[in-house]
C-alpha cells in the first residue's frame, strides 16, 4: 500500500509539472479604463438578486449648494461614492445627519427613507449605483421621516 501511495504521488507531481500553466493575457489594442469613483465604507454590503431580473444603474449626481434630494426610497440598495464637496445624509430612524466628503462611500439599504443634502457653498458630486428589480423605478418619493 505504501508503494501504491508513492507511485500515485509521483504521477500527480509529474502531471502537474507537465501540464501547461495558465498565463495571464494582457490587453491588446488601444484600451483605456477610467475610474469613475472610488470610496471606502465600513458598512456591510451584499448584493442579492436570486431568481429575478436586476437592473444596474450608475448615475453622476451633482448637488448645488443648499440643495436637497427630498425624502425618498429605492427598491434596491444604493451605493454612493462622494467625488467632491460634502453631502449630509439623514435616514429614517437615525435622524442625526451624517456628513460624507470626497473619497467616502455611502450605503443605503433598499426601502430605507433618506434625504441627501448639500449644505455647503460648493457643488457636491457623487457617483451613485443602484441594483434594482428590473421593472421598478429608481426612486420613490417618501414623507419626511425627520424634522
Amino acid at each position: 500500500m505504501n508503494r501504491l501511495h508513492s507511485v500515485a504521488a509521483a504521477l500527480a507531481i509529474t502531471a502537474t509539472m507537465a501540464a501547461p500553466s495558465a498565463a495571464a493575457t494582457p490587453a491588446e489594442g488601444d484600451i483605456e479604463r477610467t475610474d469613475l469613483a472610488k470610496g471606502t465604507t465600513d458598512a456591510p454590503i451584499a448584493i442579492v438578486a436570486v431568481g429575478q431580473p436586476t437592473t444596474l444603474y450608475v448615475q453622476n449626481l451633482v448637488l448645488a449648494p443648499e440643495s436637497s434630494s427630498g425624502w425618498h426610497t429605492h427598491p434596491g440598495p444604493e451605493y454612493s461614492v462622494i467625488n467632491g464637496g460634502e453631502v449630509s445624509l439623514q435616514t429614517a430612524g437615525g435622524c442625526v445627519p451624517a456628513v460624507f466628503g470626497a473619497g467616502q462611500a455611502i450605503f443605503v439599504p433598499a426601502g430605507v427613507p433618506h434625504v441627501v443634502s448639500n449644505r455647503g457653498f460648493e457643488h457636491a458630486e457623487a457617483t451613485v449605483t443602484y441594483t434594482l428589480p428590473a421593472d421598478r423605478a429608481v426612486r420613490d418619493d417618501a414623507p419626511a421621516a425627520c424634522p
